[in-house]
C-alpha cells in the first residue's frame, strides 16, 4: 500500500480486492489515505466518477467497521488513529470543494451532524474495551489518541466515560510508554476535557523517574505541559524536571513557536515558577531575526505568562511590541488577544506609547465591538488607565459599547472598568449614569476594595447616583469593614468627601469614617526636586510659603502661599499628576482640586510640570510665571 502514488491508486486497489484483503491490509489503507489529502486534492467534476468514489469509500468504510471485532489490537489502533486523522483533516475543510476527497470523506466518515462519525467511533469502543488487556503501550497510546483527536468521549455501561477505561488499561503500562506515546496519551485526555487526575499523577511520576528526557521531541514536551494546565493537574516534580530539561538544551531552535507558546503559558497557567526556563526562552525568542512565524495567540499568551508569573524580560517586551507595531494591521488578534496584551504591558509597567496607540487605533476602526466581551472591555481599559495612557477615542467607543452590554458585566468587570475611566481622568458622564442600574444591582457582589474603588470613581465623576449611594451602600461597606485595605479607606475618605460637596446627609458609621480619614492623612509623601524648586521661587518672591500644609479635608497641600490677604493652594502637579502625552489631569488630581476648592474654601492653583520646565534656570521667568498664576501684578 505504501507504493501506491495516488489516492485513487489505492482506493481502487481496495475496493476491487476488499474481499480477500485481511484486516492489516485495510487498516493499511486507512493509514495512506491521510497523506494523499495534503492540498486542495484531486477532485471531478463528473458525477459518475463521485458516486464511484462515494460508493468505494462507502464500502471500505462500512466493512471496516464490520469486521472491527476480527482486528487485533495492532489493526485495530491502525484504524482508529487513521480514520480519526482522516476526520481531522477534513473536518478542517470548512468548505470543502465538491467533488473533492474531502468532500466525499466527510459525507462518508462524518456525515450529517457527525451522526457516521459516533457510530464508527462507538463501535470502535465497542470492541477494543474487552481486549484493552492485549494492547501494547504504543497500541493503546495510538487509540486513546485517535478517540481525542476525533473528539469523541464515548460512555460506558456504568455512566463512566471510555477515557476512565482507557486510564485504568493505561496506568499499569506507563513504564513502558516512550515519549511519544506518553505525549499523545495526555494530549487526548486534555483535547476532549476528560480529566483523570489518577492517570495523569502516574504519567508524571514515570517521566520524572525517566534518566532523562532526551527521547522526548520538543512538540511531546510542549503537549504534556499544555495537557496538565489545561486539566488543571498539578504535578510540581515534571514541571521541574521538564524546565531543567529545556534549560540544559543548547538551544532551542527545534522548538515550534506553538510549542514554546503552550510551555509558557502552561507554567503560568498552573503558577509554577522557574525562572531559569522563562529567561531561556525569552532570550531565545529576543535572539530570532523576526517573529514573523508567531501567529497572534502564540505572541499574546507568552506576553501573559512572563506577566502571570512576574517575570520581567524588558527585551522579550520591547522585541514583541516592535513586532506587533510594525504590522500592517491587528485583524488577525482577537479581542482576548488584544486584552491580553495591554494587560500584561501595564501590569508590569512596560512602557510602550506605540503598542498601545497602535491596539487603540485598531479598536476604534472596527465596524463593531460585538466579538469583545466584558472581560475583553474592562482589561482594556484598565490596562490604558493602569499604563497612564490616553486615548479618548478609545475610551468613548468602549463606552458606548459597554452602555449597550453592561448586562453582560460580571462585578469585577464593573469596577475594573468605571475605576479606570475615573483614574484616567475620562469623564464620561452618560457612561457613569447609565451603569448606576447595574452598579446598584452587585452591591452585594463587590469586595471591599470593589466597593471603595466604585465609590472613588463615582467621586471623580461627579454624577450624583442616589440609588446606589444610600443606607444600602453604607450596609455593605459596614459589613467588610475589617476587609478594607488603607488604600480602599483613603478612597472611602474622598467618597465621604464628595458627600459632603453634594451636601449629601449619607454617612458612613463614626468608627469606619476615623479609619478611613486616619488612612488619608497617613498616606506617605515626600517632597518631589520640582516641588522643593517652586518653593524656592516663592520664597525668592518674598512670601512667606507653608510646604505641605494638611487641610481640614485632610488633603495635604504641596504649599500655601498668602496673596492679598487671601490663601491660595499651590499644587506642584509631576508628571504623575497626567495622564500620557496629551496631558489631561488624572482622576486623582482632578479630585484633589476640586474638593480643597469646594471644601476648604481655597483657590488651587497648579503649577505643570512641562510648563516650569520650560522655564529652565531663568529666575525672572520663573518670578513672572509665578505672579501670573497668582494673581500678582
Amino acid at each position: 500500500m505504501s507504493e501506491m502514488k495516488s489516492l485513487e491508486e489505492a482506493l481502487t486497489a481496495t475496493y476491487d480486492n476488499l474481499e480477500r484483503l485481511s484486516p492489516r491490509d485495510v487498516s493499511a489503507f486507512w493509514a495512506v489515505v491521510p497523506k494523499f489529502l495534503g492540498g486542495r486534492g484531486p477532485r471531478t467534476s463528473n458525477q459518475q466518477l463521485q458516486q464511484q468514489m462515494f460508493h468505494q469509500f462507502d464500502k471500505i468504510s462500512t466493512k471496516s467497521i464490520k469486521d472491527i471485532d476480527q482486528y487485533d489490537p495492532r489493526d485495530m489502533s491502525t484504524l482508529a488513529i487513521s480514520l480519526a486523522k482522516i476526520i481531522d483533516k477534513v473536518s478542517k475543510r470548512k468548505s470543502a470543494t465538491k467533488g473533492s476527497p474531502h468532500q466525499i470523506l466527510q459525507d462518508v466518515l462524518i456525515g450529517n451532524e457527525s451522526k457516521n462519525k459516533q457510530h464508527i467511533f462507538r463501535e470502535i469502543a465497542s470492541s477494543s474495551v474487552p481486549i484493552l488487556h492485549e494492547f501494547n503501550a504504543r497500541e493503546l497510546s495510538n487509540l486513546i489518541y485517535s478517540f481525542g483527536l476525533a473528539q469523541e468521549v464515548v460512555l460506558v455501561n456504568d455512566g463512566s466515560t471510555l477515557f476512565d477505561v482507557f486510564a485504568q488499561a493505561a496506568i499499569p503500562n506507563l513504564h513502558k510508554s516512550n515519549g511519544q506515546d506518553l505525549s499523545n496519551m495526555l494530549w487526548a485526555y486534555a483535547n476532549v476535557k476528560a480529566s483523570n487526575s489518577q492517570l495523569f499523577e502516574h504519567a508524571g511520576d514515570s517521566i520524572v523517574a525517566m534518566d532523562n528526557l532526551n527521547e522526548f521531541w520538543p512538540q511531546a514536551l510542549s503537549n504534556i505541559l499544555w495537557a496538565y494546565a489545561t486539566l488543571n493537574e498539578q504535578h510540581i516534580q515534571l514541571f521541574e524536571k521538564v524546565g531543567d530539561a529545556i534549560v540544559t538544551m543548547n538551544s532551542l531552535d527545534e522548538f515550534q513557536p506553538q510549542a514554546l507558546s503552550n510551555i509558557i503559558w502552561a507554567y503560568a497557567t498552573l503558577d509554577e515558577q522557574h525562572p531559569k526556563l522563562f529567561k531561556k526562552v525569552a532570550d531565545h525568542i529576543v535572539g530570532l531575526n523576526n517573529l514573523s512565524h508567531f501567529d497572534s495567540q502564540a505572541l499574546s499568551n507568552i506576553i501573559w505568562a512572563y506577566t502571570t508569573l512576574d517575570e520581567p524580560h524588558p527585551n522579550l517586551f520591547k522585541k514583541v511590541a516592535k513586532h506587533i507595531v510594525a504590522l500592517d494591521s491587528l485583524d488577525r488578534y482577537d479581542p482576548q488577544a488584544l486584552s491580553n496584551l495591554v494587560w500584561a504591558y501595564a501590569t508590569l509597567d512596560e512602557q510602550n506609547p506605540m503598542l498601545f496607540k497602535k491596539v487603540a487605533d485598531h479598536i476604534v476602526r472596527l465596524d463593531n465591538l460585538n466579538s469583545f466581551n466584558g472581560q475583553d472591555c474592562s482589561n482594556i481599559v484598565w490596562a490604558y488607565a493602569t499604563a497612564r495612557e490616553s486615548n479618548p477615542q478609545l475610551f468613548k467607543t468602549l463606552a458606548e459599547e459597554a452602555i449597550k452590554r453592561q448586562h453582560e458585566f460580571i462585578p469585577q468587570e464593573i469596577v475594573n472598568f468605571l475605576w479606570a475611566y475615573a483614574s484616567n481622568g475620562q469623564i464620561e458622564e452618560h457612561l457613569f449614569s447609565s451603569f448606576v442600574p447595574s452598579v446598584k444591582a452587585n452591591l452585594d457582589e463587590y469586595t471591599a476594595q470593589g466597593l471603595s474603588n466604585v465609590a472613588w470613581a463615582y467621586s471623580v465623576a461627579n454624577v450624583d447616583a442616589p440609588s446606589v449611594f444610600n443606607n444600602e451602600f453604607i450596609n455593605a461597606c459596614s459589613k467588610k469593614e475589617n476587609h478594607f485595605i488603607p488604600e480602599a479607606l483613603a478612597q472611602l475618605h474622598q467618597w465621604q468627601l464628595w458627600q459632603d460637596e453634594i451636601k449629601s446627609d449619607i454617612s458612613l458609621p463614626l468608627s469606619l469614617k476615623k479609619r478611613c480619614y486616619e488612612a488619608f492623612i497617613s498616606q506617605e509623601f515626600s517632597p518631589s526636586k520640582l516641588q522643593g524648586n517652586v518653593v524656592s521661587s516663592l520664597l525668592s518672591m518674598g512670601l512667606q510659603p507653608q510646604e505641605e500644609v494638611l487641610m481640614k479635608s485632610g488633603y495635604r497641600i504641596d504649599a500655601v502661599v498668602e496673596v492679598n490677604g487671601k490663601q491660595i493652594a499651590v499644587e506642584v502637579d509631576g508628571p504623575s499628576h497626567f495622564v500620557g502625552k496629551s496631558r489631561e489631569r488624572t482622576g486623582s488630581t482632578i479630585l484633589k482640586h476640586r474638593q480643597v476648592a469646594a471644601l476648604d474654601g481655597m483657590l488651587v492653583v497648579s503649577i505643570p510640570y512641562w510648563e516650569w520646565n520650560k522655564l529652565k534656570k531663568d529666575s525672572k521667568k520663573k518670578e513672572l510665571y509665578l505672579r501670573h498664576s497668582l494673581g500678582l501684578k
